[in-house]
């Protein structure tokens, strides 16, 4: 293996790496909020008990903070007040004056001790009188806690094992020091009023959360009681507005698929075809911007391949979308049928209707501003190519297309559209065009021609080591009766290079033209339309084959 080959090899499986993981967690958090209103509740619920607790241990610690503080400020107060008090009778030795200085310190209901030492450190005066003389020990455990206004203050124990907060202090004489002042204060009085801020700041932590737990639970039971009734009249609808539901033609994951009857006041009558979420992804709202998509993107495109969108909207909380009723079936449903390849000049002809569907998509321009919409398919397939009774070739589900216009609705490296059908860029993870769609017609053109699907992928993995260095072989070598003009056609729309492929749907159908009347091939609506009615006719195989949800991947 060369080093380009290497170098190409790594970047893949960057990629590759790249891609899985987001898409794995964007999956994970699309699955938790989308998944429920319980766990949406649930997620806003936590949030909400988690900023109340952080407002609550705020103030709590603020209270916590000013308490000790507080509890500090007295002690350097007193002590500040006795040492300026302190000098003279220092100097004179007057114990007299000493001691009436220890019993102010001792009128603190806090006070353990009190003691004034000269400038040797030796007690001039102390609470303990025998302790006279001596000199003042060290607190088991001493560990400094703050300097505030030139006071010491430390935390230890007395050999007794009671805590003491100590505050100590110089006794200065012009500018001199000449002694000194300490005051042991009982250190569980502050920790019995630390220790009571938080039992109550973790008891109001845990009230929050019984109340909006129970909030919670009566908004949830309130929720699903309303729902459930909310999904047994959807279950029961048999009628949407002006829409008259007469039969379930399909349902999918995420909407149901029905023909209806469109009545007016006066009479008038017309069958559609009526696409409805499903109930319980009425309040899923990923899925409802989604559906709305599909629906307006899919409105813009008024194209005899297009299938048509009549109506959109929301009544009684069912959003759906009235579309025009194509009676026959899907690509995919005819070459199940047949189990083998179509003619040749029947392969042209729909090729040549659907590029002309989909060069119409990607140059619709908006009708105000005249700006190009760059709406791009991306689930070009067989299930969405219908076909009708009388011949008609459309297009369908724009449920995951993308248009300029549009905000996005995916994650970054989220593979979007059916792995058999995706493109070397796409299976990449790189940014859409115009050309992905080209690529994916390509693949239905071989796939009706020969009679089978070229590759199957069971996940996005498989398919992004394996598309982008798949080799096609060229379709002559498995349908040699196609004319060499046809094989090239179908080849360079597979062209894993952008540059080499078509750039546009119209220079496609342009050579498939060329091709055709160099052929001499006939084929046209009616002969489509006898096809159809001669294998597909019957009253109970014609159906409308709209996909009833944007497109799985497979």
């Amino acid at each position: 293996m060369t080093v380009g080959d290497k170098t190409i090899t790594t970047l893949m499986w960057i990629k590759q790496l790249s891609t899985t993981t987001s898409h794995t967690i964007a999956e994970k958090v699309n699955t938790f909020m989308s998944g429920s209103l319980v766990r949406r509740h649930t997620l806003i619920a936590i949030a909400i008990w988690m900023l109340l607790n952080l407002t609550t241990v705020f103030l709590f610690q603020t209270q916590i903070d000013n308490t000790r503080e507080a509890f500090y400020n007295r002690g350097v107060n007193l002590i500040l007040r006795v040492a300026g008090k302190s000098g003279a009778p220092i100097l004179s030795s007057d114990l007299l004056e000493l001691n009436v200085a220890i019993r102010e310190m001792m009128e603190m209901p806090e006070t353990q001790f009190a003691a004034i030492t000269d400038h040797q450190g030796k007690i001039l005066a102390h609470s303990a009188s025998a302790r006279i003389g001596g000199e003042v020990a060290k607190l088991d455990g001493e560990s400094p806690l703050e300097t505030i206004r030139g006071v010491q203050i430390v935390s230890g124990r007395l050999r007794e094992g009671m805590p003491i907060i100590l505050f100590r202090s110089d006794v200065t004489y012009a500018g001199v020091r000449i002694g000194g002042v300490s005051i042991g204060w009982k250190g569980r009085n502050l920790a019995t009023q630390l220790h009571a801020l938080r039992w109550n700041m973790f008891l109001l932590m845990g009230i929050s959360a019984v109340i909006i737990a129970v909030i919670l639970f009566f908004v949830e039971r309130t929720i699903r009681i309303r729902k459930r009734k909310q999904v047994q009249a959807m279950q029961g609808m048999t009628r949407i507005g002006p829409y008259v539901l007469t039969r379930k033609i399909a349902q999918g994951g995420m909407a149901e698929l029905y023909q209806a009857d469109y009545l007016r006041e006066d009479g008038f009558r017309k069958t559609v075809a009526v696409k409805k979420v499903l109930p319980h992804l009425a309040d899923n709202r990923d899925f409802i911007d989604m559906f709305i998509r599909e629906a307006r993107l899919a409105a813009l495109l008024q194209h005899p391949n297009v299938v048509q969108i009549a109506d959109f909207g929301k009544i009684q909380n069912s959003y759906f979308i009235a579309m025009e009723y194509v009676v026959g079936k899907n690509l995919a449903e005819i070459m199940g049928a047949l189990k083998k390849g179509l003619a040749v000049d029947m392969a042209v002809f729909l090729i040549l209707k659907i590029s002309t569907g989909l060069h119409y998509s990607h140059t619709r321009r908006d009708d105000r501003t005249g700006k190009p919409l760059n709406i791009i398919h991306r689930d070009i397939s067989p299930q969405n190519i219908l076909i009708s009774l009388n011949g008609e070739v459309k297009l369908s589900d724009f449920g995951i297309s993308k248009a300029s216009s549009e905000p996005s609705l995916t994650q970054a490296g989220v593979i979007k559209g059916k792995l058999s059908y995706l493109s070397p860029e796409q299976a990449m993870g790189q940014e859409a065009t115009h050309q992905v769609d080209i690529y994916a017609l390509g693949l239905v053109f071989y796939e009706i021609l020969s009679g089978e699907r070229l590759y199957r992928f069971s996940n996005d993995i498989e398919a992004i080591r394996t598309i982008p260095n798949l080799t096609i072989p060229p379709i002559i070598d498995r349908r040699p009766d196609i004319p060499q003009g046809l094989n090239d056609i179908v080849m360079r729309c597979l062209e894993k290079s952008t540059a080499k492929r078509y750039q546009t749907a119209s220079a496609l159908h342009e050579d498939l033209l060329e091709l055709k009347n160099q052929m001499g091939f006939t084929f046209d609506d009616s002969d489509m339309a006898f096809f159809m009615q001669a294998n597909f006719g019957s009253p109970d195989t014609g159906s409308i084959v709209q996909d009833p949800h944007p497109s799985p991947k497979e």
